[in-house]
């Protein structure tokens, strides 16, 4: 995998968001797209919400 190096802060996205940098319950890194001002903590519980809800893991 190519290198990615986030920002500590939230990066602008489109109308409203922002893409975070968060860790998955397994221990894996990725990046999800929240809405802007969305707090890191309230990030990593949607990653970790997603991740469950995802069935393929």
């Amino acid at each position: 995998m190519i290198g990615v190096v986030m920002p500590e802060e939230s990066t602008p996205g489109p109308l409203g968001t922002a893409m975070r940098e968060v860790t998955f319950p397994d221990g894996s890194r990725g990046i999800i797209l929240v809405r802007a001002g969305t707090p890191q903590a309230e990030a990593e519980q949607l990653a970790a919400q997603v991740w469950r809800d995802t069935p393929d893991k």
